[in-house]
């Protein structure tokens, strides 16, 4: 009997107030979704954060500051620099030609919750932190969802929520700038359960280490929070460009956000996309050839393993690289996660979507960078960063970070077990199907037709395996580390695709690392309008990728093997 989910189109994953994730049960609504289409948009009632606002941010943006129908909106940011550099952005000609909002047209409102005693904007109630909000003509809608999208620096469902039910003791007053002489509350941390997650942060590095030796453990001042992964990301290349204002490389396929990189954030980026052994060898051929007096490379960004194809560079041979020429190494840890991977080897800094498998619930968006005490930078980094960064992860999200971290290794353990339990069975069948020369109807169980299933994309059967195995921690009474929840399949033809796609009885939704098991057509939502410029990097549009969940793997099977024999028949 295969399991049905019963979640329709546009609703949240999972069903609660907070989701990061969005049912899209079918290939069309993942392909609208991907293209903007008004008709799929307009049936989402909730979706990534990041992409997407949330129900309550869209109440405190229109019924609120512009009830009746305005040509003015707005976006909310948890701090002044977030939304001094959203203007930034907007008014950017470099980065928008024609389509700049003149700065004139551009402010920003300090808002305060007074807790019904007079009070300064400086001091608000520690209860309530400041917002920030930056107004905009409404045709510049699209560039502030842009940069919405692309730092992931804006407010939180949560945060919007508290702003709501406390709209009774707001006041707000214009700024000429967000450079103002304040404390926003999140930089005080004045909660425990920030301290809470450092800790938690740091005893997952510092366990089961690959290297017992190290002689400097991370402390938890090494340990920065953010509202999610990109703006971790964000705020460590930003930390990066006050340091050296230069070009950086990206090894692996690149982020989604690095489509714009070279527009938003500065200086040019270079990828290398397969981060193969020859990739390798051309960025040390480049480097090698460089004016050695010349501008010194930013910094080099590795995943460990990459989203989606999930290939491992070989980081101790780009460790030494680096060192060679006197370059940072950035390593995002996100897919392998802190409990199967140890990256601080070969990383200068970690950065880390706690969105995912750490927090394991697709209910919270939260990220972390973590300086790394032995690294040669680090105290040059740690001043940056501490002349700069504010908190900006709301209470309540962090609240429900800690709490839903708390069972992080064991999650994960049930999550390594499934996913390599689904792609060994769709290895074997893929290996039984080339043996057999099956036909194209479904024999039994055992056979899979030839030319359905191209490739099957798993740090475990990746050609570069050993460079996962290389950085995986030590295995422990308590846990055995593995090879992460995530694996992608690749299919001959969008036909193929689209119909296994449509008859796998699964959640269907962005994110990864949830409770429940999430499919998505990558390149069909992520690059649905650069379908060629992610093919020349190895992403084909025929790709799904699978997050799998705490679901029982046999009945997991169960519905796979459901949806490859529909897909090869044809049924509907």
């Amino acid at each position: 009997m295969v399991c049905t989910i019963t979640a329709t189109l546009g609703t949240s994953v999972p069903q609660r107030k907070h989701a990061i994730s969005v049912q899209l049960p079918k290939w069309k609504d993942m392909v609208g979704l991907g293209s903007n289409d008004p008709q799929t948009i307009r049936s989402l009632s909730n979706g990534y954060p990041r992409s997407f606002f949330h129900q309550d941010v869209q109440t405190v943006s229109l019924q609120y500051f512009f009830p009746e129908k305005s040509s003015t909106n707005l976006v909310l940011f948890p701090d002044p620099g977030s939304a001094d550099s959203c203007i930034s952005y907007m008014a950017s000609s470099n980065t928008h030609g024609s389509n700049a909002v003149p700065k004139q047209e551009l402010s920003i409102l300090c808002i305060e919750f007074r807790d019904g005693t007079e009070s300064q904007c400086e001091w608000p109630n520690p209860q309530l932190p400041l917002l920030y909000a930056v107004t905009f003509p409404e045709a510049a809608q699209p560039v502030a969802a842009s940069f919405w999208r692309l730092t992931g620096m804006g407010i939180s469902s949560r945060l919007a929520e508290k702003f709501l039910k406390n709209i009774g003791s707001m006041s707000r007053k214009e700024l000429l700038t967000a450079n103002v002489n304040v404390i926003p509350t999140a930089q005080l941390d004045y909660s425990p359960v920030y301290a809470h997650l450092r800790q938690r942060i740091v005893n997952m590095l510092e366990r089961a280490t690959i290297n017992p030796y190290r002689s400097v453990p991370i402390g938890i001042s090494d340990v920065f929070l953010f509202p999610s992964g990109m703006s971790a990301i964000y705020h460590v290349h930003h930390m990066l460009l006050k340091w050296r204002y230069s070009e950086s490389i990206i090894m692996g396929f690149p982020y989604e956000v690095t489509l714009r990189m070279v527009e938003t954030y500065g200086p040019s980026f270079t990828f290398f996309s397969a981060a193969t052994t020859e990739e390798i060898d051309s960025l040390e051929q480049r480097l090698e050839s460089q004016d050695p007096n010349g501008q010194k490379v930013q910094a080099i960004w590795c995943e460990c393993a990459s989203n989606p194809l999930l290939w491992t560079s070989d980081l101790e041979r780009i460790r030494r690289i680096a060192d060679k020429h006197d370059i940072p190494v950035v390593v995002d840890d996100t897919i392998g996660s802190f409990a199967n991977v140890d990256v601080l080897d070969v990383a200068d800094v970690v950065v880390t979507s706690l969105s995912k498998t750490f927090n394991g619930f697709a209910d919270v968006l939260a990220g972390s960078a973590v300086l790394n005490p032995r690294s040669s930078y680090y105290h040059r980094m740690k001043g940056l960063f501490i002349d700069s960064y504010v908190n900006s992860l709301y209470i309540d999200d962090a609240v429900q970070l800690e709490l839903n971290s708390r069972t992080f290794l064991q999650r994960t353990a049930i999550m390594n077990e499934n996913a390599d339990y689904l792609v060994g069975k769709i290895k074997k069948l893929m290996d039984s199907s080339t043996a057999n020369g099956c036909s194209q109807d479904v024999k039994h169980d055992g056979e899979l037709p030839d030319n359905i299933v191209d490739a099957i994309y798993y740090p475990k059967v990746s050609p570069s395996k050993k460079n996962y195995d290389e950085r995986m921690r030590c295995p422990t009474d308590e846990f055995q580390p593995g090879y992460g929840c995530l694996f992608t399949i690749e299919f001959a033809d969008v036909k193929t695709a689209s119909s296994f796609f449509d008859h796998l009885n699964v959640y269907k939704g962005p994110s990864l690392g949830a409770h429940v098991t999430l499919a998505q057509p990558y390149v069909q939502t992520t690059f649905q309008r650069q379908k060629k410029w992610a093919a020349s990097h190895g992403l084909r549009e025929t790709i799904i990728r699978i997050s799998v969940g705490l679901e029982d793997k046999r009945e997991l099977w169960k519905t796979f093997q459901h949806a490859f024999r529909t897909a090869v028949s044809g049924a509907v």
